[in-house]
Parts: structure tokens; sequence; C-alpha cells
């Protein structure tokens, strides 16, 4: 699997496709957040609470959410949300880089949302992590199991009518798919991985 410096060595180099920051609604941000041995990497997750009216309600996802007023980045939204969320507190010297904005999309469909992503490594040993009201569960997850493929599958959703399969990957009883699962994707593609489901 990946080492801590092999990883930081691939973000140095990294150009990431990004924008230009607007504080708004529009604009989201996510921290994959790393920990553990520098050999044996731990990522960590948030299912999200299930609520009405929320697009990812119950998703597996990382810390983050939508740009506020007064969020100087899109880089500050991902620590401002791993701050609220789980009570990580992302300094300078964690972090490694940042990825390509993605679109997001919502059943297929573009919005007018983009997601920005962006990379910390915390230390050897692994924080407790303390969920605020928006997070039903959190979880450190390895590297290994998130490339592993015998942890590959499928999820198939009707969508107009329709049976539409998306790829995921097993974590226990939940699905790590959609946008969660592209970001990881953006991850790999960066330093010039195979994506963890390979498809």
């Amino acid at each position: 699997m990946w080492s801590v410096d092999s990883i930081r060595e691939a973000l140095a180099i990294h150009v990431p496709n990004t924008g230009r920051f607007v504080a708004d609604r529009d604009h989201a941000a996510v921290a994959l957040v790393l920990a553990g041995d520098p050999s044996d990497l731990q990522l960590c997750f948030i299912r999200r609470v299930e609520k009405q009216n929320d697009p990812w309600s119950g998703h597996m996802a990382f810390p983050g959410g939508r740009a506020s007023v007064g969020d100087a980045s899109a880089r500050a939204v991902a620590e401002r949300e791993a701050r609220e969320e789980v009570a990580l507190e992302l300094q300078d010297s964690h972090w490694i880089g940042a990825l390509s904005e993605l679109p997001v999309r919502l059943g297929g469909v573009e919005t007018s949302m983009v997601l920005s992503s962006f990379v910390y490594y915390v230390g050897v040993e692994v924080p407790g992590l303390i969920p605020n009201e928006e997070v039903a569960e959190v979880y450190w997850v390895s590297l290994a199991h998130l490339w592993d493929q015998g942890n590959a599958t499928q999820l198939s959703l009707a969508r107009n009518g329709e049976s539409v399969v998306y790829p995921a990957i097993r974590l226990g009883e939940h699905l790590i798919w959609g946008l969660t699962l592209r970001v990881l994707t953006l991850f790999s593609e960066a330093l010039d991985r195979d994506s963890p489901t390979q498809l």
C-alpha cells in the first residue's frame, strides 16, 4: 500500500484543476484525513445522519460541507467542517496537497455545485473522533481495505424508471459510492494508481 512519503511526493508535483473560490452554497469542500503508521494508513470517513430533503442522507462521506460567508478559501471550508463534524483540528503541518475540483452530480444530473478535496496526515497516533449532530457514525478505514478488490461491489438504484448500476466499496453493512467514491478515484489518479474499484 502507499506510504505517507509516496503520497506527499506525488501530491507535491500534482497540479490540481481548480477554479476561483467563492464563499457561497455552490462551493463545497472535503478533507481526506490520513492517520496511523505511515506504511499502514487509515482514512477518516463519516456516515451522514438520515434526514429528509438531504440528497446525501445516510451516505458514507468525508468530513466536509458547503462554504459559508467568511470562509477565506476552499481549504478553510474543509478544515472548518472537519473541526465541526468530527472535532479534528487540522493544522498547516498536517496538509499534504489538493485534488482537482469535481462537478457535483445528483442522480446523474450536473448541478451548479463544485467540490474541492484536500489531503492531510495527522500523525502515527490515530485520533479519536467526536461526531456532531450531522454525523451518525465515524470510522477510520485502512487504505488496504479500500483498494482490496474483494471489497469492490455494485449498487443498483432506480432512476427515472430504469435501473442504474454504480460502482461501490463494501464497508461493513454500508457502501462507499457516488461522490465519495469519485473523490477516492481522483485521489488514486493523482497518485498514478488504479482506482479503488478498477472500473
